[in-house]
Formats: C-alpha cells, structure tokens, sequence
C-alpha cells in the first residue's frame, strides 16, 4: 500500500491561553485486502476548516503508523481547547461496545489485532470530550464488508458519546458534505441533518451545536440578518492593508490561511523580506539546519521569538568552534640542548581525549539519570506514536535521537534530540493508552505464536513485532532451531566471540563482539568494559592507539 503523506496547515494562536479549534480529516477510499469505498473525497471539508481557521490535519489512503501519527495531533497540549471536528471516511468494524476506523492496509483483522490495524473510536472521543463549545465526529461508510475474522462486525457499532461529543454518521459523500457546512456560521448540527435525511445523530449528540456563531449585522432599519461569512475576511484584510506592517498581515494569515487576500498577504510579506512561516515553523527548520546562517535567519525573523534565547545560545556555540578551528596550531617550543653525558628523556605518550562541548539539550537530560529501563520505556513509547527508533535496546543512539527530534518538531518543541523532565511527562502522557494497549497487543500475540514454539510460531511473532518485547527470545529460538553444521548454533558462537573478545580485552574486540550481537546476552557488559577502557585511553591495536581522536569522542558518546 502506497504511504500518502499527511497535509498538516497549523495555524498557531497569537497567545497560548486562545482556544486552538482542530479538525482531522482522514478519506480512505483505497484498501488493500477490501472493497473501495466510493465517494470519499473531502476537499470540500478540508477547505472549510481552513477558512474557518482551524488547525487541520487531513490523509488519504492511510496505512496504520500514517492513521495514528493524524490522530495524535489530537494529543498536542491545549491550555483552552477550542471546537474540534473529526471526519473519518472509510471502512469500519465493531464489537462490543467499541468500534474501529481501519487503516487502508489492514488485513483480516481480527479481536486481538483489530486495535493495532485501526484506531478505537473511543479514544478519540475521548480525546475532544473537553472540545468547547464542542465537539463534532462525522463518519462515513457504505454498505460493502472487509474481510475480518470471527468477532467483528463489518460497520459502526453502537456509540455511545461521551458529554461534549456528538457523533453523525452517513455515507462519505454525506458526512463530508456535512462537515464542510458546520463551518458555516450560524448552522447548527440540527440544519446540518435537515439538509439531509440519510444522516442520522447518535444518542446524546446535541441538535443545538452551533460551532461558528453568527454575527448580526443591521440590514435595513430595525431589521437583523446573520453576516456574510466573507465579510470579516474583508474587514480584516482592510485592516491589515492600512497598517501595512508584517505583523498585521501575519494576523490576517494566522486568522484566514487560505482567505480571499492570503495570496496578496503572502506577497507582500514577501516584499517587506518577511518569512510567512511562524515561530515555532522556522526554529524547527533552523533547528533542523544547525548552521549559523539558519539561526541568524530565525533571529531576523523573531527576535523576541519564543526560541530566541535558544537560537542565540546555538549561534554562540557555533562561532566558538568556528573561532577554534580557524586558530593557527601552537608553537612547539624549542628542543633543550642537551649534553652528550645526559641521556635523552624518554617520555611515555598518553592518548589526548578531546573535550567537546555539550549539545544543547544534553546536560539536561543527563542530568535525569536515566536509568536502562527509563531508556527502554523512551523507544517503547516513541514507537507507540510511530517514530522508529529502530530498537528497544534502551541505547539512545542516532535513530533513537532521529525519533526524539521528530516528535519534538511536531509537538512544537525544540528540536534538539534531547529529553527534558517536562518532555518526558509529555510523551508518557501522549503514549499512556497507545503504549499500553501495544504492549498488551504484543504480549497476547506472544502467547499465541512464539510460546508454543517452532518456526512458523516464531517467525509469525517476528513479523508482526520486530522489535517487540520477545524478540530477542524469538530469535535465539530460531537461531536453536536452524543450527550451523559448519560453526555450530548461534548461541555457541556468540559465546565463542564473547570468550575472544575477553581474552583480548579491548576496546576493538568488544566492538567486533557488539557488532555481531548488538543485543547479545553479553551485550550490556561488554559496553561497559569497553567504556572503561575508553576511559583509561587503553584503546588496542591499530594505529598508534587504535582510534582517532573523533572516534574517540564518538565511542564514548554513543
């Protein structure tokens, strides 16, 4: 199945105590291992959030890691969550009391897989159930069924909403159609059905919900008529024009992105050298670059941003390297003469390690002391909402750190690819029904393949969970299982490598070890003799010590 990537238009609030209204539109029309479902084209939608200013986050044809990454922007922190308006447009399944939207690459789900192929409608109502003045879940489908195991039903269960949540459900073409007219101002989920008698309310919805109020204006003497929507569109654009300064132009994009005038907004940005990009946009791309040039750019563009200090703080450290890197080399002093009775000093070279400053975000975390598990618990969690760490093995190493830095970049934080106390209870918060759903998922599916044993059991679990909580186990039992004529299991060979690499007793050996078995049995305990030996700059053979001063500096950072 074909990943199609995520179209996010945030649109930031000028403070964070203003209420943020979102909106998440996924349209999956193209399946895999089911039916088309027709109709599934929400631009319409789309638009209409845009131009009532909500943060929207839209996909088409999303697989699993694609469903959930759009469904977590509903996790993003909200000091005064505004209106929130879901529209999923799919297949469905059910049972119980819960239902499921299917990603467009499940394959016959089933009780057990169902949650990890799809996501639980009820976590995400209760992820709006605070919405204010509320919140709206449209769900489109059609009458076809997709493969599923014995269990489910094809289709939207019962639902019940929690208070604050209302739910409309119909054909694609219908909710879609829908949705794009909540946004109009003054319509109430009552017209909406009106329009319409092939959508129906949900138990619990409220009929009276108003998303956008509208505005009376006088038309005629004593007589009050609700406003043109376009008309405040205008009015801020006049205004904005009058006071032709970056900063009212941002306030009419920030408030209408996709307005009548954001196209002459954007241009005259343009000419006044101004970035249309926000804050929090353009220190992520600065973040990303690292380069002098990119944090003098954001600073230009902020200079009392929000990531000010945190830019400037970055340049500084930049111009120092670049300061000692363009310093000549010392001097040597002058050979001592020495007499013909004295015998030359023979001095024993010691190997130099560099000290290297910190990287922004580093001593903070380290200062967490984080423990192997708490590392673990990190990668678990960030796997949970989709960003690969390649590994559980509690090593926080550069695909680790990738992952770290993406989540960062997309809840809107500073993009250093280091944790902070504060981020730490941001991702247990986002991943705490996620993460521990997985988990349950991950140890069930254990339980019905790789405990009983053999090697389709154990390549089935594999499959599913490559970097699950049993994988290392799976692995040494199919390695049990396949053996080696020739060398012997890859148990007995580990422990042959793991003897050698003792006997040498050195930084290279337990390098070759761990390249080999990354995750070994002996794996913890050769990285900590092998960074003990860094520490005493006993490095090995090759070279003259084996390592180079920045593979110095990488080994013992890693």
């Amino acid at each position: 199945m074909r990943h199609v990537p995520l179209l996010l238009a945030a649109l930031i609030a000028a403070s964070p105590a203003l209420a943020e209204n979102r909106g998440v539109v996924v349209a999956n029309g193209q399946y895999a291992h089911a039916p088309a479902v027709a109709d599934t084209d929400a631009t319409p939608a789309v638009e209409a959030m845009r131009g009532a200013g909500y943060r929207t986050v839209t996909g088409k044809d999303l697989v699993g890691a694609d469903l959930r990454q759009a469904i977590a922007d509903l996790l993003r922190p909200d000091d005064s969550p505004g209106a929130r308006v879901i529209l999923l447009n799919g297949r469905f399944l059910h049972a119980g009391g819960d239902s499921w939207f299917m990603a467009a690459d499940a394959e016959n789900p089933d009780l057990i897989s169902a949650p990890s192929q799809g996501v639980a409608l009820t976590t995400i109502m209760d992820l709006v159930r605070e919405a204010v003045p509320g919140a709206v879940m449209l769900l489109g489908t059609d009458d076809q069924e997709m493969e599923h195991a014995a269990g489910l039903t094809a289709g939207i269960g019962p639902l019940t909403p929690p208070e604050g949540v209302s739910v409309i459900t119909g054909t694609p073409a219908a909710t879609a159609k829908a949705a794009a007219a909540l946004l109009a101002a003054g319509t109430s989920i009552a017209d909406v059905l009106a329009a319409d008698e092939t959508l129906s309310l949900a138990e619990g919805g409220n009929a009276g919900l108003v998303l956008v109020e509208a505005v009376a204006t006088n038309a005629g003497a004593g007589n009050e008529t609700k406003a043109n929507p376009t008309e405040a569109d205008r009015d801020l654009w006049a205004q904005a024009a009058a006071d032709d300064t970056a900063d009212s132009y941002r306030n009419y994009l920030s408030a209408y992105p996709n307005g009548l005038y954001s196209a002459a907004a954007n241009d005259r940005l343009a000419k006044l050298g101004v970035s249309t990009k926000s804050d929090r946009d353009l220190w992520a791309e600065a973040a990303a670059t690292n380069t002098a040039g990119a944090y003098q750019g954001y600073l230009a563009q902020y200079p009392q941003g929000a990531f000010a200090e945190a830019a400037q703080r970055r340049l500084t450290e930049l111009r120092l390297i670049e300061d000692a890197a363009k310093a000549p080399p010392p001097v040597a002093a002058p050979a001592p003469v020495q007499t013909p009775r004295r015998q030359p000093e023979i001095q024993q070279l010691r190997p130099q390690v560099v000290q290297r400053e910190p990287a922004p975000g580093e001593t903070a975390e380290r200062n967490l002391g984080m423990s192997r598990n708490d590392r673990i618990a990190v990668q678990r969690r960030l796997n949970a909402l989709g960003y690969s760490t390649g590994g559980t093995d509690g090593v926080l190493g550069s695909r680790s750190r990738s992952a770290i830095r993406g989540w960062q970049q997309q809840n809107g934080l500073a993009v250093t690819g280091y944790l902070n106390n504060n981020q730490l209870a941001l991702l247990r918060d986002q991943a705490g029904s996620v993460s521990s759903n997985y988990e349950q998922q991950d140890r069930n599916y254990w339980q019905q393949t790789g405990a009983r044993g053999g090697a389709n059991n154990l390549r089935a679990y594999l499959d599913r969970y490559p970097d699950g909580i049993y994988a290392q186990t799976a692995r040494n039992r199919l390695a049990e299982l396949n053996g080696n004529n020739n060398g012997g299991n890859a148990r007995q060979r580990e422990e042959r490598a793991w003897n050698r690499a003792r006997d040498a007793d050195s930084v290279q050996a337990y390098n070759g070890y761990l390249q080999n078995w990354p995750r070994g049995a002996h794996a913890q305990q050769a990285r900590q003799r092998r960074d003990r030996l860094l520490q005493q700059g006993q490095f090995g053979g090759g070279g003259a010590f084996g390592l180079d001063a920045e593979s110095i500096i990488r080994e013992l950072i890693r």
